[in-house]
């Protein structure tokens, strides 16, 4: 029975009885491949299913503990993504594709679900003289020096590896083919602990372009259907890195289409506004010095970035609270549409009177189309460079000739936070305290949220908690038990379909409430035995409170 440790999208760090997913079987150690000694692997590959329904189902494997497939490596790169993807959904047993791994593609292999591999193709391309590394492969006989360290390669020479004979060459290499693809293992649990895999993810795949080709297939399934989207985290420790324009991403995604639906704007005039390398924008040396020279109040702002586009409000949010984007001054024309287009739909949630854009370059071009899209007219303000005398001025000119509205910015960050992150309005009177970006939120003398500034979300005390309660929101019923910890998957009666990866949830019996930080998915929490399900944060008796 598989056991939950850690999440990262699909991929996910467990327990498989004595083993460690993500692992690897062995075919060249006995002692480490007995773990397959009692599965099923049916009579006909996967791909017979393709062909003959009926037969297949006859034919397959009837394992109940693991979901197998086998001869995935002759599909097309779509049909390999979508193969695994059509498992992943049925339920969350260890899935194990065989013959498909190398160090080069294991990565991807991971973050598409997959839990179980083994070295098969690492041993057959030894025997037929490859040396695969994470991201090359080379001609042993090529070879002049080994660009490898690993046990195996470390006690010989290339030289003298080419002298062996056929089969103890093919030996040497398929040992440091294997090993390569053990420790590629170690780095993805790595990277899945620190919710990194992403990224890395992006990075290896750039070197194979049959590798990029199944990422943005999969980005484009994950976000056409809740059953794998429900994996993803909404909030990460981790920072998401832009290398490439990446219209696709899961967090990216997510992050638009939400902010637009929950966007609304309070003033008549709105200002864009470039991003900047510092996170938060507005502890940015652009931003400070043109709040210090205009004193924008009373004007809704939006940043315009890529891939994202954010409305002041939602700036302490992932990712666009901690995010990287590589700067070339250049905007595709691709680039340009798809923001133009987002911010279009960011604009379209006010009833503004006057937009101003102080923008240049190519962000001046994304104004221009999203209000080609829009049908709005704007103002452009910058002269000589953003903060230069001749656009400030224009900037306090324009500024000054429009109408603005007193509301208080703190306030409309939690307000906005809110709706993002659990779907509802705050009602009420409150009170913000706390430095920027630090800030918390009061009801009374009772704090009741804050900034969590390292996951980019919000963090919920237990007077909120109980509103969430009321509402049916986030919340997890568990078992007639005192929590302490961590909650067990074991310990859950009933969780809230909402619920991602690090969400900051509510779980209460008939003795106690308390929040916490999800560690699986709501839908998981319930059809589960074993796992991790929530880090507990605060706790209280029901009668307490």
């Amino acid at each position: 029975m598989i056991s939950l440790v850690k999440r990262d999208g699909l991929a996910r760090i467990a327990n498989l009885n004595e083993h460690k997913l993500p692992m690897m079987i062995d075919f060249l150690d006995k002692n480490r491949f007995e773990f397959i000694d009692g599965v099923d692997f049916g009579y006909a590959p996967y791909q017979l299913s393709f062909i003959d329904e009926e037969r297949y189902e006859i034919l397959k494997g009837k394992e109940s503990s693991i979901s197998v497939v086998t001869g995935l490596r002759t599909l097309y790169p779509k049909k390999i993504v979508e193969t695994i993807f059509t498992l992943r959904r049925r339920d969350w047993k260890p899935l194990y594709a065989t013959a498909l791994a190398t160090p080069e593609n294991l990565p991807l292999l991971i973050y598409l679900g997959v839990d179980i591999v083994d070295n098969i193709l690492p041993i057959v391309e030894g025997y037929n003289g490859i040396y695969l590394l994470p991201d090359c492969r080379f001609d042993i006989n090529s070879i002049k020096e080994f660009p490898c360290s690993c046990s195996v390669c470390s006690s010989t020479y290339p030289e003298d590896v080419k002298k062996m004979s056929y089969s103890k060459k093919s030996e040497f290499i398929a040992l440091h083919n294997t090993e390569t693809l053990e420790n590629q293992i170690k780095i993805v649990r790595e990277q899945i602990r620190k919710e990194n895999l992403r990224n890395f993810v992006e990075y290896r795949s750039k070197v194979n372009t049959e590798l990029t080709l199944m990422l943005k297939i999969a980005d484009k399934l994950i976000w056409s259907g809740e059953e794998l989207k429900k994996c993803f985290q909404l909030y990460k420790r981790s920072k998401a890195l832009f290398t490439v324009p990446e219209f696709d991403r899961p967090d990216v995604r997510c992050f638009l289409d939400k902010s637009a639906e929950i966007y609304h704007p309070v003033s008549s005039t709105l200002v864009l506004l470039p991003c900047t390398s510092t996170k938060p924008y507005s502890m940015s040396r652009t931003h400070s010095a043109l709040k210090r020279a205009v004193q924008l109040r009373g004007v809704n702002e939006i940043i315009i970035s890529s891939p994202l586009v954010s409305p002041r409000e939602l700036e302490l949010c992932y990712p666009v609270s901690n995010y990287d984007t590589t700067v070339t001054g250049y905007w595709s024309a691709d680039e340009v549409q798809f923001m133009g287009e987002k911010l279009a739909n960011l604009i379209s949630k006010g009833d503004f009177d006057k937009v101003i854009g102080h923008v240049e370059g190519g962000y001046r071009k994304v104004v221009e189309k999203a209000s080609e899209i829009g049908g709005f007219e704007v103002t452009f303000t910058v002269e000589e460079g953003i903060l230069s005398e001749k656009s400030i001025e224009n900037l306090r000119r324009e500024f000054e000739n429009s109408e603005g509205m007193k509301f208080n910015l703190y306030e409309e960050i939690f307000r906005h936070m809110v709706r993002y992150q659990f779907g509802m309005e705050l009602d009420g009177d409150f009170t913000v305290k706390g430095r920027f970006p630090e800030l918390k939120l009061y009801s009374g003398k009772e704090r009741i949220l804050r900034i969590d500034t390292r996951y980019g979300m919000l963090d919920i005390d237990l007077k909120f908690a109980e509103i969430l309660l009321k509402n049916r929101k986030y919340t997890v019923k568990i078992d007639d038990f005192e929590p302490k910890g961590t909650i067990f998957a074991a310990g859950v009666i009933e969780a809230d379909v909402r619920i991602k990866p690090n969400d900051v949830v509510v779980f209460f019996n008939e003795k106690f409430l308390g929040t916490g930080q999800a560690i699986m998915c709501g839908e998981e929490m319930v059809q589960v035995d074993k796992g991790y399900a929530i880090k507990i944060r605060k706790k209280c008796k029901v009668n307490e409170r």
